[in-house]
């Protein structure tokens, strides 16, 4: 298991345990909500802002910018 891996579980258990300390009544209902908090933040953090603009579209975002730059005016 990577490092991450491992760091992406240890973050869904401590959100369930965190979860059941502050729950007053349904433990197994409170884990879940807990776990499913975690892994969303977990993705917002982690795996979003690598889809939000790969490095083929700087590139062409730069080559744009490049040719319009030499154009004459």
């Amino acid at each position: 298991m990577t490092r991450k891996a491992k760091a992406f579980w240890l973050s869904v258990a401590l959100g369930a345990v965190l979860a059941i300390m502050l729950a007053e009544g349904d433990w197994l209902m409170a884990a879940i909500i807990g776990a499913v908090l975690v892994v969303t933040l977990w993705v917002f953090v982690h795996a979003f802002p690598r889809d939000v603009a790969p490095p083929a579209d700087r590139r062409h975002e730069n080559t744009l910018r490049r040719k319009a730059g030499l154009k004459p005016h």
